[in-house]
């Protein structure tokens, strides 16, 4: 609703919708931004940001104004084609606390327990990449258990986009004490102070120990020090070890991460779309996605994420409406009268992935992905459909069915 009143003061004042955002966003030199609104009980206070940068790094990878001119010329030759843009804020992290319990057994094994919870967004992905990558292990040791009540106490589940900034950061805090207390005991065990010693791929190993070339010269073979797995170190670390010397038992340690503030990251959208005159239909001929993640752990993931949103956000542009008799039945009760889009409806989406504004409110300087792709969807299409048939104002409700835009193009001159 923001975006379409912007696009109508933009109309209304004859500015460029461009430059009525950039007027009126908040500037990096502002952050950090609190507002007088609580959103779940958390006061609002913008961390990060520079919005108009990524608005203008996704104007400048689509070729904006060779795009609008290219658009114009097409609309000459009797095509209803247009693009629209839209920007968002979005919440993420909320908190205030999430823990984890870390250890690992005398086979070198990482188990990572969590209160959170997986619902396919990779949850499990990138609280091990955590893990294994503090601790010094390969990613494949890793094993992280969520959703089972008698091994963790507490959990908050994976609402509100919280799972990799909460979890995540609680992983880094108890994978960074696992290691503390790892490279103690080998310390002692190697005769070697703990500050002297790193772990690579599970080993607790003398640092540059493990790939100093012999004095004879490079194509000597590597020569290897002192080392001592992490299943040893575990294995010291038994109840009964005499070398436990009154450490508590177990390679295992606890961890915390609390936070005062939601993060929130933000994005920008794009679309390109093409009006049939005649059926009313919309095109989406192209799609920019740019969004600033903060830090994304997984790339991958992320994109993934931005992918399945605007799949979401496009039904909800286009198609999916709840729909009720006068009576008050409803009458959109099966997917044959409940339209969702498929592959035939969703086209490749281009992603402008950026990691300029970390956030300072966890140690990873992460924020969350999990509306990044949907948020904007219906404003940037209706934006973009305005344009294609000429008539600004003329989305007045969702989703842009083919019937409603008839009736629109019928009332045009």
């Amino acid at each position: 609703m923001r975006e379409r009143l912007v696009e109508a003061i933009a109309n209304k004042l004859g500015l460029d919708p461009i430059e009525v955002r950039r007027r009126n966003a908040i500037t990096p030199a502002e952050m950090p931004y609190p507002r007088p609104l609580e959103v779940l009980g958390d006061e609002v206070e913008h961390d990060t940001g520079d919005y108009m940068g990524l608005l203008h790094k996704v104007l400048t990878y689509a070729a904006w104004d060779q795009l609008k001119a290219e658009l114009a010329a097409r609309r000459a030759k009797g095509e209803l084609v247009g693009a629209g843009i839209a920007m968002f804020v979005e919440k993420s992290g909320l908190g205030p606390s999430d823990g984890v319990h870390i250890s690992v057994d005398t086979a070198g094994d990482v188990e990572v327990v969590t209160g959170g919870a997986s619902v396919g967004q990779g949850f499990e992905t990138v609280v091990a990449q955590v893990a294994a990558e503090t601790i010094g292990v390969d990613y494949g040791c890793v094993r992280v258990v969520h959703g089972q009540t008698d091994r963790i106490a507490f959990g908050l589940g994976a609402h509100a986009s919280r799972a990799t900034v909460m979890t995540a950061s609680a992983t880094r805090v108890a994978a960074l004490r696992l290691r503390e207390k790892a490279l103690d005991v080998a310390g002692e065990l190697m005769q070697a102070a703990p500050g002297d010693l790193d772990i690579v791929d599970g080993v607790v190993m003398r640092r540059g120990g493990g790939d100093e070339r012999a004095s004879a010269g490079a194509s000597a073979e590597p020569r290897q020090g002192p080392s001592l797995s992490l299943g040893a170190v575990a294995a010291a670390l038994a109840p009964g070890s005499p070398i436990r010397n009154g450490r508590e038992p177990g390679l295992s340690a606890e961890g915390w991460h609390h936070t005062a503030h939601q993060v929130y990251p933000y994005g920008s959208h794009l679309a390109v779309v093409k009006v049939d005159r005649d059926t009313g239909g919309v095109t989406i001929e192209r799609y920019v996605v740019g969004y600033d993640v903060g830090r994304a752990i997984n790339p991958a993931l992320v994109k993934g994420q931005i992918t399945g949103g605007f799949a979401q956000g496009l039904g909800g542009a286009l198609l999916e409406e709840f729909r009720y008799s006068e009576n008050g039945d409803p009458i959109a009760v099966t997917l044959a009268d409940y339209l969702m889009p498929t592959a035939l409806e969703v086209p490749p989406i281009e992603i402008v992935l950026t990691e300029d504004c970390p956030t300072y409110l966890n140690p990873l300087g992460i924020k969350g992905a999990g509306e990044s792709g949907i948020t904007s969807v219906p404003a940037a299409i209706a934006h973009a459909v305005e344009e294609a048939i000429g008539v600004p104002g003329a989305i007045t409700e969702l989703p842009i069915t083919p019937h409603r835009l008839t009736t629109i193009l019928g009332h045009m001159p």
